[in-house]
């Protein structure tokens, strides 16, 4: 009989124990309070009325730029020819709301100088840098235009040495521009805001015109793993909630399980997760529309494929080489078979080791809490030493 009460009075004060580590206390707050959600909350959805207004806004801004970027290109057809002749390759014009604007020379400096760290000089493609500044007074007949977004237009049969993008500067650098907001411009800022925004047309300049395979591969995934061709420096310019986060507060794993499941396995270290990760989209027979137009959102927070995924292909070159790389961009083989060849390695175990250099690996699979398994060692302790005692007074007869 004292056994068994030794069990009950255990079993209470385990119970007891368990509800003070786990559960709040009356009027807490839960853990989905909008602190805990602030980097990955998504904004409420709108009425069915107003969704589909944002819809019709975003197929008409589609449209919309798809004609302003094949119009510039006819216009910057014979601008571009004569930078050419020039011995240039860059041409950089401005505009606002659609009509052309005297490039402010400041800008102009700036994306010079982005074209000059990024090591082009005088290239076979060219390209035409407009950058789109925002309009100061808003039209009522049409939406208003989005910022922290790129469009390109990439050479085709119509132009094959042109490369275009279209870099929308949002309305802090206008007011820069146009002398509204006073005080020094931040340059460095400045370059490296275009320097991002050459964007694929920037490896169309260094490399050429990629493979069937390779280009089908980018279009497919919207480019997302060459948007950019800067090494730019580690650790400073975080393009996700993930690489500045430290894993202990919750809201830190609610951005980890947002990414794609290869994703996650590419943050544990796993090849396979990251090679599924690089080679999602690749097929051996790919579509490309014509004419291949490309739009990049370059908001911050967005949820990526990859963990820095935007300067993947760029980093490989650095890594390979030129000529090792431009074997792999023009290659007619299948993208895994090229890229591998490029590496020396295979691909998930070559971007496991890249992935690492961003954000430490994380541990996936059940994990207890260190918390919850010091209560359940005391309880089991508790228990072994209630058995023992019980065991230690029990007489045989």
């Amino acid at each position: 009989m004292a056994a068994v009460r030794g069990w009950v009075v255990a079993g209470l004060v385990g119970c007891l124990a368990l509800a003070l580590a786990y559960l709040p206390p009356r009027g807490a707050r839960g853990s989905r309070s909008s602190d805990d959600g602030f980097f990955i909350g998504q904004s409420p959805s709108g009425t069915p009325a107003r969704q589909r207004a944002q819809a019709l806004a975003d197929e008409w801004r589609t449209a919309d730029g798809s004609l302003d970027l094949l119009t510039a290109r006819r216009r910057l057809q014979l601008l571009a020819q004569t930078a050419i002749a020039s011995g240039r390759s860059l041409v950089v014009v401005s505009e606002s709301a659609g009509v052309a604007a005297a490039t402010p020379p400041v800008a102009d400096s700036a994306a010079r100088l982005a074209w000059q760290q990024l090591g082009l000089k005088e290239t076979k493609v060219s390209v035409a840098l407009i950058i789109q500044r925002m309009s100061v007074s808003s039209r009522g007949d049409r939406p208003v235009p989005e910022e922290q977004t790129a469009a390109y237009l990439a050479p085709d049969s119509t132009d094959r040495t042109t490369c275009i993008a279209v870099v929308s500067v949002g309305r802090w650098w206008t007011r820069i521009f146009t002398g509204d907001l006073r005080g020094r411009v931040p340059f460095d800022a400045l370059v490296q805001t275009l320097k991002a925004g050459l964007g694929p047309c920037a490896f169309y300049a260094a490399y050429g015109t990629p493979g069937k395979s390779v280009r089908g591969w980018l279009v497919t995934r919207g480019w997302d793993l060459a948007l950019t061709l800067d090494a730019g420096p580690r650790g400073r310019y975080y393009s996700s909630v993930i690489e500045m986060a430290d894993p202990r507060p919750r809201w830190y794993w609610d951005a980890v399980y947002a990414l794609p499941p290869t994703a996650v396995a590419c943050l544990a270290s796993r090849p396979d997760g990251c090679r599924a990760a690089v080679l999602a989209g690749a097929s051996d027979n790919p579509a490309i529309s014509s004419p291949d137009i490309m739009r990049v959102d370059r908001r911050w927070g967005r949820i990526p494929r990859l963990i820095e995924g935007q300067r993947f292909l760029g980093d490989v070159a650095r890594a390979v080489g030129r000529d090792r790389f431009l074997t792999f961009w023009t290659s007619a083989q299948p993208v895994d078979t090229a890229l591998a060849a490029a590496l020396k390695r295979p691909v998930g175990e070559w971007t496991a080791d890249w992935e690492r250099a961003f954000v430490p690996p994380i541990r996936l699979g059940p994990t207890p809490p260190l918390g919850g398994m010091a209560i359940a060692l005391a309880i089991a302790a508790l228990a072994l030493a209630i058995v023992a005692g019980s065991a230690s007074r029990r007489q045989v007869r």
